[in-house]
């Protein structure tokens, strides 16, 4: 296990290096320059002169890469021609907002999405199973824009009043009071890679509440993520219930689950106890993937709902031609599948005795 890890680990460094170059490539095909992109109107040509030398701009591509290379290396991820500030920075405020959305999105497909799925199998070809496909079906084919925009209106302008109204932007009500984790820990004076973890846990409004025991931040960051997590998960939760069925189905047509039932067993102890196991591999698949794809797609849910995470960030950066925060922030989510593939790998010997990673 510990060698299949390490040359995962290994085939991984040239995947995220190709990556890199893809992306710094592709920045430099996109029509106009940063400087134009974000200076408008004031951008003379001794202007962006400057511009360009400031970020190294002048210099051949194959020069620029190979210093960007080398800071990245050193964990620097280069600084954002926009803001002016650096990139790490950066994702150390954006990304817990898509990290705390996309991993509750990821939650309610999963679970919503398996349950569904057995329920479909379980009573298939019945109206239960016709009805739960044709929701799967509605679910992946309305698109995120207009699900969020449909759903932000009903509940923040038809309802609006009634015990069902939610907020339709924003992360937190105005007054909603935020405490870092370290300090209402009592631990002020904390340093060093706890106190960062600290930090950016804090900055994830759900699990914050939870850790300091404030349940009114609890409340009110859950009550303002329920519209932007519906809307996420719907996508993955209905490709989740239909790989579900047709993989339960699969499992329960072969040979040994007839000789489960033929030992006399019920249905229900056919299904979960032998069945769920084995037509959960390709489950999992979908999960892992569907991990990296909140991660790296949730530009639209974040443009609807007004929040400002990496999805929303890439996209306001590809707009002004930021090379530095998106090749920073690329980097990072193509990291994120590589690790959640690993993660997937590893889960299939778990759930299988019979696969053995070598």
């Amino acid at each position: 296990m510990i060698r299949y890890i390490a040359r995962r680990v290994a085939l991984a460094i040239p995947v995220l290096l190709g990556i890199l170059f893809i992306t710094f490539i592709l920045n430099r095909l996109i029509p106009g320059d940063p400087c134009r992109a974000m200076l408008g109107e004031k951008a003379t040509d001794e202007v962006c002169d400057a511009f360009f030398k400031r970020y190294g701009l002048d210099q051949p591509p194959v020069i620029q890469f190979g210093y960007y290379l080398g800071r990245v290396v050193t964990g620097d991820l280069g600084d954002s021609m926009r803001f002016g500030r650096p990139v790490t920075q950066m994702l150390m405020e954006r990304l817990p907002v898509t990290i705390e959305l996309a991993l509750l999105s990821l939650l309610v497909a999963t679970i919503f999405g398996v349950i569904l799925g057995v329920i479909a199998a379980y009573w298939q070809n019945s109206p239960v199973d016709v009805f739960t496909m044709i929701f799967a079906n509605l679910g992946v084919s309305i698109p995120v824009f207009v699900l969020g925009l449909l759903s932000a209106y009903l509940f923040a302008v038809v309802l609006k009043d009634t015990p069902f109204a939610l907020p339709p932007s924003g992360r937190l009500t105005a007054g909603v009071r935020v405490q870092p984790i370290a300090v209402a820990w009592g631990m002020p004076d904390l340093g060093g890679p706890a106190r960062g973890l600290l930090d950016f846990l804090s900055q994830m409004y759900v699990i914050n509440g939870l850790l300091t025991w404030n349940w009114r931040l609890f409340a009110d960051a859950a009550r303002h993520l329920i519209l932007p997590v519906l809307v996420l998960s719907t996508i993955p939760m209905s490709v989740i219930a239909r790989m579900t069925r047709s993989s339960l189905l699969e499992v329960m047509s072969l040979d040994y689950m007839r000789t489960a039932r033929a030992k006399g067993l019920n249905e229900s102890n056919v299904v979960f106890r032998h069945a769920m196991r084995n037509a959960l591999l390709p489950v999992v698949t979908v999960v892992g993937l569907s991990l990296g794809g909140l991660l790296s797609g949730a530009v639209l849910t974040e443009t609807i709902f007004g929040l400002t995470g990496v999805g929303r960030t890439m996209f306001d950066a590809i707009s002004s031609r930021d090379y530095g925060v998106i090749q920073g922030f690329t980097l990072v989510i193509a990291f994120t599948y590589v690790v959640v593939n690993l993660l997937v790998d590893i889960s299939y010997a778990i759930l299988d005795p019979r696969i053995r990673l070598g």
